[in-house]
């Protein structure tokens, strides 16, 4: 005798429910477009500064970044496809001598604008300009001009000066308003440390004791993407709040890469010491001023840190092209949507929507 439909149907939705799903019927993760907003090239007005540049050199990028970082066409794009990115913002890799180049950072923005206007898909491309930093009034001069003449939705800038200055200085104060009234991000990039503080053997602050104690490579790793410049991302926003420039101007939005340049995990502490009597206290800041991409972090361990000290809606996939791969960045996006870390919204929302909101895509 055959089962009556209704009790059918409900036997079978039980059998779906207590079942693995099959293959076809998995999670896709391709569904959600990808914006990505620390990617990165290189232009030919400042290549030669790149190259002669002893602490770059010593990380040896190698032939792949060599290759891509110039470049903004098929190949470009054909990572950016094979890895659900609709939207990719460039920006320059840091440059510390262009911090006092306007003449240079604005053949830079120009060559950007232009390469991105020929590419097979200009719509896909937005812009980060790179600023003189070195030169507050020259800074905001060349982001208000790439902001209303070229388009671009941002300034991607060095942290900290050669000098190791940051830019807490009211002299930055006319760079501020600028952004704020163009309504636009300034992200906070890292930058490499002085030659001496990785190759001074016996001296400098990221170099070895004594001589063959560990390599140059290992040395300029300590000083860069291993630790060190990201310690002074963190380091440059703090003087930011503790030189009263989110005070000053409270709708300001900074941008930190790499998971919050560590002050995620500093950021209780942080806000213990240094908030003081301040009409906005250092963890205010942090949920109003602050957004924060996952940059070149491709693990769940700070991911979990960051989401349990920063809205959701703050924060923003990124992915480090092509220093970093985009494969390895997909494979994190699988990770944490699977992890239960985060509703399926505020997946969307780190994927793509706070990129979109933010830079009014």
């Amino acid at each position: 005798m055959p089962l009556p439909t209704p009790l059918l149907t409900i036997l079978t939705l039980l059998l779906l429910l207590h079942s693995p799903l099959p293959t076809c019927l998995a999670s896709n993760h391709n569904d959600i477009p990808y914006y990505t907003l620390e990617e990165h090239w290189v232009s030919p007005a400042l290549a030669p500064f790149l190259l002669q540049n002893h602490v770059i050199r010593a990380l040896n990028l190698g032939s792949r970044a060599s290759q891509l970082l110039p470049e903004v066409g098929p190949l470009r794009l054909a990572s950016m496809d094979a890895n659900n990115i609709l939207i990719q913002t460039i920006s320059h890799v840091p440059v510390p001598e262009a911090l006092y180049l306007p003449n240079l950072t604005a053949q830079a923005n120009d060559q950007l604008a232009a390469r991105i206007a020929a590419s097979p898909q200009p719509s896909r491309f937005r812009g980060f300009c790179i600023l003189p930093m070195g030169l507050p009034g020259a800074a905001a001069e060349e982001l208000r001009r790439c902001v209303r003449e070229l388009g671009f939705v941002g300034a991607l800038v060095d942290a900290l000066l050669p000098n190791r200055q940051a830019y807490d200085a009211p002299a930055y104060d006319e760079l501020w308003e600028v952004a704020v009234k163009l309504d636009v991000p300034i992200y906070l990039h890292p930058t490499p440390p002085n030659p001496s503080e990785v190759f001074d053997v016996g001296a400098g602050l990221y170099a070895p004791a004594v001589p063959g104690e560990y390599s140059e490579y290992e040395a300029a790793s300590l000083g860069t993407w291993a630790w060190g410049w990201h310690e002074r991302v963190g380091l440059s926003f703090i003087k930011m709040y503790l030189g009263g420039v989110f005070e000053r101007f409270p709708r300001l939005q900074v941008v930190l890469g790499h998971m919050g340049e560590l002050v995620p995990f500093f950021l209780d502490r942080t806000d213990r010491k240094v908030s003081g009597n301040r009409s906005v206290t250092f963890r205010e800041v942090w949920g109003c001023n602050v957004y924060v991409t996952t940059s070149g972090m491709f693990s769940l361990d700070p991911m979990t840190t960051v989401l349990r000290t920063t809205d959701t809606k703050r924060i923003m996939y990124s992915v480090d092209w092509p220093l970093e791969f985009n494969e390895d960045g997909t494979k994190f996006m699988a990770e944490l949507r699977d992890s239960g870390l985060v509703s399926e919204k505020e997946f969307e929302d780190i994927a793509f929507k706070n990129a979109k909101r933010l830079l009014r895509i």
